[in-house]
């Protein structure tokens, strides 16, 4: 199964007490057990080397789960990304994949098609323009309808009017780097139901991320990218996630090995701390019921007292739950909607 790989060259660092290094398992041979995945870390070359270290001496306290280190794809191995994608998955593990190149988001998204009918993804990305391939990929899919996409951190000022007419057309959902800024939980319903999530390490701002390629200043804050990376990580449903764009050479201080180190570690953070089931009980939920004058309905909100998530139920279809937030459920108590639920409510 792992012979396009080699071990990572990663040495525990001997001067730390406790951490992260600690729980992490080298048995690439390793099958997770059926009802939750093992983490897998794999580099897809020896850059993500950099990254490991500065990964293994974190805090300690992510112990509640099976992290394998799977090692580096070998040179010119890229063809094979998408057959170890899919051992991975039947093994049950969740591989997070370290990238110096966006080249390979490419053999990502070709893996995530191959291996699954449908899939819902989700781009972190400074705009909504991806390389042309990828892009005429992603048209493809969506057309057929195999494929559910949305696009977070987008700034306007990089983004062309064209991609965002393009993205309307498509159904694509969109969340701008400002309305992420304004408040950042609303962020969290739309990673609740991710299968897959490429992070393009672009996104971020390059005085919290220096080792940047482009020359646009401006994207996520450090922080803003780890409470996403950890909304992520406790989707149900997340199956993959993609660091894309770490450019080892230019990184001397190892400041941004640094940042994706944390970014992984909350992800981690979210697999362990926030993760729920998938199906939804109604009966560990409490109902709060609102009146939407406009159209003589009635509709269903509902919250989770153990996690405090909140979703609504659309109209007439009792099986179809959208996530949400508290500030969606107020709004609509005062008759107002988000631009999200009112599609929903239009297509349902």
């Amino acid at each position: 199964m792992f012979d396009t790989l080699t071990e990572s060259s990663t040495v525990l660092p001997s001067n730390y007490q406790s951490f992260f290094g600690e729980n992490i398992k080298i048995n690439r041979n390793y099958k997770a057990s059926t009802d939750k995945p093992a983490i897998g870390i794999l580099g897809l070359d020896e850059s993500a080397d950099a990254i490991r270290r500065e990964l293994f001496k974190l805090s300690d306290q992510l112990n509640e789960c099976e992290i394998i280190d799977l090692g580096n794809l070998k040179a010119d191995h890229e063809s094979h990304i998408s057959n170890l994608f899919g051992n991975l998955l039947s093994n049950n593990i969740l591989p997070i994949f370290i990238s110096p190149i966006s080249g390979n988001i490419l053999s990502h998204v070709q893996s995530i098609l191959k291996v699954q009918s449908y899939s819902t993804l989700m781009m972190v990305h400074p705009s909504l323009a991806d390389e042309p391939e990828i892009s005429e990929i992603l048209k493809h899919e969506l057309k057929e309808g195999h494929l559910k996409l949305k696009y977070i951190g987008h700034q306007a000022h990089i983004t062309s009017l064209k991609s965002l007419d393009q993205v309307q057309e498509s159904g694509i959902e969109t969340m701008r780097l400002g309305h992420i800024r304004q408040n950042i939980d609303r962020v969290e319903p739309w990673c609740r139901s991710i299968d897959h999530t490429i992070f393009h390490l672009n996104a971020l701002r390059k005085t919290d991320y220096p080792v940047k390629e482009s020359t646009n200043p401006g994207g996520l804050y450090y922080e803003e990218a780890c409470k996403i990376s950890q909304f992520l990580g406790a989707s149900s449903h997340l199956k993959s996630i993609g660091f894309y764009g770490y450019n080892a050479p230019l990184d001397k201080d190892l400041t941004s090995a640094a940042v994706i180190a944390q970014l992984i570690w909350y992800f981690i953070d979210g697999f362990i701390h926030f993760r729920e089931n998938s199906s939804i009980q109604k009966s560990k939920l409490i109902q709060y019921t609102v009146h939407a004058s406009h159209a003589e309905l009635d509709i269903n909100f509902w919250k989770s007292n153990e996690s405090g998530r909140w979703w609504m139920e659309v109209p007439g279809q009792p099986d179809h739950w959208v996530s949400c937030t508290y500030d969606d459920y107020l709004e609509a108590s005062h008759g107002e909607f988000s631009a999200r639920l009112i599609n929903v409510l239009n297509r349902g």
